[in-house]
């Protein structure tokens, strides 16, 4: 009775959710009105968005767990016969990564493919931005700044280097893109206009999901094949490389934190805030008891391709186009159109870490661990 009402629950929220969304795809070209639908092919629709839960039990927390080893197949597309195929949903925890929320992997992997085929398609035309909309209101801009002596290069070598390009640039500009959603939402916004979403924000399992997922969805790219089916090959591999655990070491390791990272009442004690601002690195959370060697993430960095420096190719702004921004321009100070994740998100990250009353962002709660 309990997981039928909490079904119930889910599909109210997200009728809600999709009723008050008001994000369409927009041209990837800011100079264009033009849709580009061929050349984006299977990635010209945003792809469907899921629902995360609260990494723990509790009242309206929307939890359930997952069987890692039962995945199915990874669906981009929208529509019911493409939810049918996969697990779309479910809290699992590993040994080497912490918890994972299933939902929030698979909608940043597919974000990353979004994001993808916009910028292979800008760097192989050689526009100087593409421009894009996730679920929220919000529109980013992506920059790009070619390096000296690019069109001096052999076509072969352009066609080499704008490959992978396009999938560190697609990789750091939708991890960019879960962050927003989840600092607008600490914020106040509410993807389904009247139910408040800020107990879900930069919860313990956020951030580490978001990484993997642009993790698995670079690799899944770089095969050149079908990419629901190599995401789910490369999904499954890293549920048993990273220690996936059954259900009943789940329900354990979840008892270990609460009191100290969560209560089932009143939500998240704790919330981590390391986007791995200045080293790109992030350090899941692991429960003392529960871990091995722990699998640090690296964000994806443009500094080194094939020997050549493009840490300067591209740089995001994002027009809030929410209510929200408002109080995001009052906490950087500065009023202006457009946030930058490079120099605001910091700024802003600090100034929840300050109503957290926490000295630090990687500040690890008590039952962590740190290999």
């Amino acid at each position: 009775m309990r997981s039928t009402q909490i079904s119930l629950f889910s599909s109210l929220v997200f009728g809600l959710g999709v009723f008050g969304g008001c994000a369409t795809s927009i041209s990837p070209n800011p100079k264009v009105d033009d849709s580009y639908h061929e050349e984006l092919g299977a990635f010209h629709d945003l792809p469907r968005s899921r629902m995360g839960a609260l990494p723990f039990e509790g009242v309206f927390t929307l939890y359930e767990s997952a069987d890692a080893g039962d995945l199915g197949t990874h669906a981009y597309a929208s529509g019911p016969l493409d939810i049918d195929s996969e697990r779309e949903r479910g809290i699992v925890y590993t040994r080497r990564a912490g918890f994972i929320d299933i939902a929030h992997l698979r909608n940043t992997a597919d974000m990353t493919a979004y994001i993808h085929a916009r910028a292979r398609l800008a760097i192989e035309r050689g526009w100087n931005a593409f421009a894009f909309r996730a679920h929220e209101p919000s529109t980013y801009r992506v920059e790009l700044c070619y390096p000296e002596g690019w069109d001096a290069l052999s076509v072969d070598d352009r066609q080499r280097l704008g490959d992978e390009l396009a999938i560190r640039v697609a990789q750091r500009v939708a991890f960019d893109a879960m962050t927003w959603h989840e600092i607008i939402t600490w914020y106040g916004y509410k993807s389904t206009i009247v139910i408040p979403e800020s107990n879900s924000a930069f919860t313990h399992d956020d951030t580490t999901s978001h990484a993997l997922g642009i993790e698995l969805a670079a690799e899944a790219i770089r095969t050149g094949r079908d990419f629901d089916l190599e995401l789910s090959r490369l999904l499954d591999g890293a549920m048993d490389q990273l220690g996936a655990v059954d259900e009943e070491d789940l329900k354990r390791a979840m008892s270990r934190v609460e009191g100290s990272w969560y209560d089932s009442i009143s939500g998240p004690k704790v919330r981590m805030l390391d986007i791995g601002t200045g080293d790109g690195l992030i350090e899941p959370w692991i429960v003392e008891g529960f871990g091995d060697d722990m699998y640090i993430f690296d964000i994806a960095h443009l500094d080194q391709i094939e020997g050549r420096d493009f840490s300067r190719f591209c740089r995001v702004s994002i027009d809030p186009n929410v209510l929200e921004g408002f109080k995001l321009r009052e906490v950087i100070g500065e009023d202006r159109e457009y946030i930058y994740p490079e120099t605001d998100y910091p700024i802003l990250i600090e100034d929840i870490a300050r109503q957290l009353e926490v000295d630090s962002v990687d500040d690890i709660p008590v039952h962590a661990m740190r290999d």
